[in-house]
């Protein structure tokens, strides 16, 4: 019986030995695997430009990777165990922690932009705070400080266009200028180059200026006027209707040979318009009707 007892003993141990060798064999596949899984995770890591951290509610840093260290705003061993206020402005400190706290409260992704010193200049960040449970928050911040440089180009490059716009609006209003002779007649001297926006300006002045005095006269001086052509003569005569409809009467003054010639040319009908030589003779024509 003793020798069944040893045998089945034996056969016991050899099937503990086996399962042990199998338990031993799974063991180091999986830390195989855990190493193999790890060397991939340092690779990415190394790979990485941005700096990565880990911190708590109070913006304590917990850990940090060892990318992106450029981008810290004192060495890291300085940092671990700090609280950003400690170790940064007290207004960046405070804005983000609380968007750290946000992060946590939300149980969400929180994506921030913010700008801190670093080695004498303001380095612009874009920041993923993302929940980890135990009220800890991982951090993720990219350098976007050349973007925010083009930003701020392209942003001053549109206020600068606004400007000049502004200025080539005020320069055309001036350029239009209605000028009041009297009670009831208001004088319009048009100088340089008309094109279909000016033409379009001088119509609105015009029926604007009218408007407002009560004229009965608007005297049109083109005397200034380089050249004439078919948009601008159909636009000369567009404002005259527009005039006529207001009640008012329009004066075309200072045609002069060459123009003369080209609106017939073109063919244009000035039907409800009054032309004159010069504009002494518009003036003459428009105070002797008031």
């Amino acid at each position: 019986m003793q020798r069944v007892a040893d045998v089945d003993d034996l056969a016991a141990l050899r099937q503990r030995v086996t399962e042990l060798e199998r338990d031993a064999a799974v063991r180091a596949a999986e830390l195989a695997a855990l190493r193999a899984a790890e060397t991939e995770l340092r690779a990415m890591f190394a790979a990485m430009q941005d700096l990565v951290m880990v911190m708590d509610g109070d913006g304590r840093y917990l850990k940090i990777a060892e990318t992106g260290l450029d981008l810290l705003v004192r060495p890291s061993q300085e940092l671990l165990g700090k609280r950003m206020v400690d170790v940064m402005p007290a207004a960046d400190a405070e804005f983000l922690t609380l968007h750290i706290r946000r992060a946590l409260a939300e149980q969400r992704l929180v994506r921030v932009d913010y700008s801190l010193p670093i080695a004498g200049e303001l380095v612009w960040f874009s920041a993923n705070l993302s929940p980890m449970g135990d009220g800890r928050v991982l951090i993720v911040c990219r350098d976007v400080t050349e973007r925010k440089r083009l930003e701020q180009v392209l942003q001053d490059s549109l206020d600068q266009r606004e400007r000049l716009d502004a200025a080539a609006a005020a320069l055309a209003k001036m350029s239009t200028p209605l000028i009041p002779i009297s009670d009831d007649v208001v004088v319009m001297p048009l100088v340089g180059a008309l094109d279909s926006s000016r033409v379009s300006l001088v119509l609105e002045e015009l029926l604007t200026g009218v408007t407002a005095r009560r004229a009965r006269v608007a005297i049109l001086d083109i005397t200034g006027i380089a050249s004439v052509d078919a948009d601008v003569a159909a636009g000369l005569v567009r404002a005259a209707r527009a005039v006529l409809l207001l009640g008012a009467r329009v004066v075309l003054t200072g045609i002069r040979p060459d123009v003369a010639a080209c609106l017939v040319e073109l063919g244009v009908d000035l039907t409800g318009l009054v032309t004159r030589g010069t504009l002494q003779a518009g003036v003459a024509y428009a105070t002797g009707r008031a």
